[in-house]
């Protein structure tokens, strides 16, 4: 996670609003910091780093919405459908690698079962019955997998793929609604910072 920009130039002795604007300030050019990497769906670390960037500039929103004489939830509620599309898109980016590992897990546990069925026999010699054999050894492997858990992986992990690509499609379609909106430029005008 990345940790938060300093905000320096706050005054204790200063009354509430200048250093809220201050504080704003920094927090807003800290979410619009990602912009250039939120074009590329693989940047997974920059896209939950805009996801904490964004619940700091919602929490001071919150906090400061009463400082302020323009009504600030118009703008609190932007922020929070963004930071909710962007946490859906990073339970997804968490879940998905865990997903996958969980099937590398069940091979390396199958594989396992494998040969722990396999019976060597010495060189030169076979089985009387290779029939009799391969069926015993074919009914002890099936009785080892878990087909039915794999498939249901397979399933969980397709649909969470899905719903990550439909939830990023729709926070970029978000951001550039906000973008021809010029949100960024109206929250500032709200806080008093340009």
């Amino acid at each position: 996670m990345a940790k938060p920009l300093p905000v320096k130039g706050i005054k204790p002795k200063r009354r509430i609003a200048p250093n809220a604007r201050r504080i704003f300030e920094v927090r807003i050019g800290e979410v619009y910091s990602y912009e250039g990497a939120i074009g590329d769906p693989a940047n997974v670390t920059e896209l939950h780093d805009m996801r904490i960037a964004f619940k700091r500039l919602r929490y001071l929103l919150e906090i400061f919405d009463i400082g302020f004489d323009e009504d600030l939830s118009p703008h609190l509620e932007q922020v929070k459908q963004l930071q909710d599309l962007l946490g859906d898109i990073h339970d997804c980016d968490v879940q998905v690698p865990m997903l996958e590992e969980h099937l590398r897990w069940l091979d390396r546990q199958e594989a396992d079962a494998i040969g722990a069925l396999v019976v060597r026999a010495p060189p030169g010699e076979r089985p009387d019955d290779v029939e009799e054999a391969y069926e015993s050894f074919r009914a002890s492997l099936d009785a080892t997998r878990r087909s039915d858990e794999r498939a249901g992986i397979h399933q969980l992990l397709g649909r969470r793929r899905r719903e990550r690509d439909e939830l990023y499609a729709r926070f970029l379609g978000e951001w550039r609604r906000l973008k021809r909106e010029r949100f960024r430029a109206d929250l500032e005008r709200s806080l008093g910072l340009t």
